[in-house]
């Protein structure tokens, strides 16, 4: 089976978790035997040089006006659908990781190959450009956004595949009439990485709580200074990773708020990495600790069950898709820094307890978001897919 896959991001350059999940489900196929061509506007081999599109993004820079704005948009999804229309004859199935994409695929093959549209978006997908500074959240401008994105959406040609069931419920208030057989959901899956099955005493050493994300107010890393100080209260020392892209105004005020504490001397910001060391440094920690206060589904916690350290987490909506049954993992929204620390005292400080812990969330990852998991949903939602488009 021959797959392309196409979406806005650059997969080359781009460290997020929608490329990440790209990343890797387009390594998984191809290991399965299913080559997996790629078309994004960011291709360095195929780049739209047209003049309408220069003159476009210099407008764009120049005014920032929605209506620049958009006129850039739509020549990009034009010239990403010719590209993609240029493979039709040579392609079993489209997987297209946002609506934009999506759309130009249903120009350029119709119903010819199953069109697959992974549904990462936590809010509805025309909001993003609004909350994000890029288009007004009233007026002209997000309403012909949205309205191009509600009819990719409600095309009986495009098979949805949310990746939580947030995601599918979300996905219901924006494409109500879409039929269950056109909603298909798939977690995210997680290639394993070379980790420790078993957890080693380390014995002689400060426990290490790694923390992975953009540092930014709504990952709410400002918690963490807090939280050290808390342990530190209880006679508990700990060293803290924070791993990610950086807000400068951000980061000064966690530093701030550590030095102000006087437990600055436990933190370490590693910054943005390459996700093998993302991953090497997760297994090297002792617990992965999620404190962010939106999620969509949150890959960093299955990053980190596959890199087998025990998590816990600032709890969420889709947080118990990803921790069924686990509630000493699950931090209620309200506790307080000294809650939160009493909490993770007890299991941080007894080896056989995180062990236990491990074991049950390295069963779920195995079980929802292993690799083998993944590749097989997608291969079975394309099938159903083609089936359906006879």
């Amino acid at each position: 089976m021959n797959i392309l896959m196409t979406t806005m991001l650059d997969m080359e350059h781009d460290r997020n978790g929608v490329v990440s999940v790209a990343h890797d489900l387009k390594c998984l196929l191809e290991a399965a035997g299913h080559p997996v061509r790629k078309v994004t506007p960011n291709n360095a081999a195929s780049p739209d040089r047209s003049l309408m599109l220069r003159i476009a993004r210099r407008m764009w820079r120049a005014t920032k006006s929605p209506v620049c704005f958009l006129t850039r948009l739509h020549l990009t999804v034009k010239h990403l659908g010719e590209r993609i229309a240029s493979h039709a004859g040579d392609i079993d199935a489209v997987i297209a990781h946002d609506v934009l994409t999506a759309g130009a695929a249903l120009s350029a093959v119709g119903g010819h190959c199953p069109i697959l549209l992974v549904c990462h978006f936590w809010t509805k997908p025309w909001d993003e450009f609004s909350d994000t500074g890029l288009l007004p959240k009233h007026g002209a401008a997000i309403g012909w956004l949205r309205r191009r994105m509600e009819h990719v959406l409600n095309d009986p040609r495009i098979m949805l595949v949310p990746v939580s069931r947030r995601n599918e419920k979300l996905l219901r208030t924006i494409a109500p009439d879409a039929p269950q057989n056109r909603i298909k959901m798939a977690y995210s899956g997680v290639y394993r990485p070379v980790a420790t099955l078993t957890v080693e005493p380390r014995s002689g050493l400060i426990p290490t709580i790694i923390n992975v994300g953009t540092l930014e107010r709504r990952k709410n890393q400002r918690l963490l200074p807090l939280l050290a100080a808390a342990l530190k209260e209880m006679g508990i020392t700990c060293r803290f990773l924070l791993v990610g892209a950086e807000q400068p105004e951000e980061k000064i005020r966690v530093q701030e708020l550590a030095a102000k504490l006087r437990v600055d001397d436990l933190f370490t910001f590693f910054g943005e990495q390459e996700r093998d060391t993302v991953f090497n440094l997760m297994t090297e920690s002792d617990l992965y600790l999620h404190t962010s206060l939106e999620e969509s589904f949150g890959m960093t916690l299955v990053e980190a069950m596959a890199c087998n350290i025990p998590v816990m987490a600032l709890e969420y909506e889709a947080l118990q898709e990803i921790l069924p049954d686990m509630p000493e993992a699950v931090i209620p929204l309200d506790a307080t820094p000294e809650q939160i620390a009493a909490r993770i005292a007890p299991i941080l400080s007894d080896r056989k307890k995180l062990g236990a812990l491990q074991v049950r969330q390295r069963s779920v990852y195995e079980r929802c978001f292993s690799s083998g998991a993944f590749v097989a949903r997608y291969l079975e939602i394309i099938a159903g897919a083609a089936r359906i488009n006879l």
